[in-house]
């Protein structure tokens, strides 16, 4: 039973963002001899199926006192790789339309469909060694956001935790993006009560967040004091209005650790 599941610590979570790949890939292996820059601030970080009106941006820098000879943006798409546009000059802001990166892969807008992805990459050169940043910015191509697909009835269902059923999500009337989840409590066995897990939507790549939250006033099955979820991590998906989210359960007695959810529209 899951009271016999609790940790003898407390926990700790982590937010995690999953909008680069960390490949740590040099062109070469010379340390101390390759320069590798540094993206930062990507936003947007995705294309839409609306490819024409698509474009990602980010900020590409250097670390203190390193300069190079030359530097470039390369993109990957499905094994084929390009060089996109020349860097002049550190710091730069970086955009790139969705139909920019198609016309220098020579692809056309039907090669691309909704699940693929584009990794691009900055690439450095100095005294004739290249080198590109360890972090590839992997843009996948999805569906615009939907209001309406991110409210309403949802099933819900947890392996991990082994409790499955219909929870109610409802949207901020001025914030489309902050939604509130009414009934996990119930769901899990506990009495029926007002309290709301409000969750963060973040439109620059539909990450999702949000605060500890208390859910009850004890664990459904009616031991321990103070009933807890925390998100961890989440991510929504705008093409089918799927909540794909982990949660650290908790009690002020302690922790049973880290549990996936899969919330479902009805």
């Amino acid at each position: 039973m899951k009271q016999y599941k609790i940790l003898a610590i407390l926990f700790a979570f982590t937010l995690a963002f999953c909008g680069c790949e960390d490949t740590n890939d040099n062109l070469v292996g010379s340390r101390g001899v390759a320069i590798v820059p540094i993206i930062s601030n990507i936003d947007p970080a995705f294309y839409t199926s609306n490819l024409e009106a698509s474009y990602v941006e980010f900020n590409v820098d250097l670390e203190d006192g390193d300069t190079v000879d030359a530097a470039e943006v390369q993109v990957t798409f499905n094994g084929e790789t390009a060089v996109l546009q020349d860097i002049e000059s550190f710091p730069a802001t970086i955009t790139i339309p969705a139909l920019d990166a198609i016309e220098a892969l020579g692809i056309s807008e039907s090669d691309v469909e909704i699940d693929d992805f584009f990794l691009y990459h900055v690439v450095t050169t100095k005294n004739g060694v290249s080198s590109r940043s360890t972090a590839a910015l992997k843009v996948f191509v999805t569906c615009e956001f939907d209001p309406a697909l991110a409210s309403g009835s949802y099933h819900v269902v947890s392996e991990d935790w082994e409790v499955e059923g219909d929870v109610t999500i409802t949207a901020d009337p001025n914030n489309p993006f902050l939604i509130g989840i009414a009934g996990i409590y119930e769901m899990e066995g506990g009495a029926p009560n007002d309290n709301i897990l409000y969750l963060n939507i973040n439109p620059s790549n539909f990450n999702v967040t949000g605060e500890k939250t208390l859910l009850g006033p004890s664990a459904p099955w009616g031991a321990y004091t103070n009933y807890y979820y925390t998100p961890t991590s989440g991510l929504y998906k705008s093409c089918t209005g799927t909540f794909e989210m982990s949660f650290a359960i908790t009690v002020d007695e302690g922790s049973f650790g880290s549990y996936n959810f899969v919330f479902t529209k009805n």
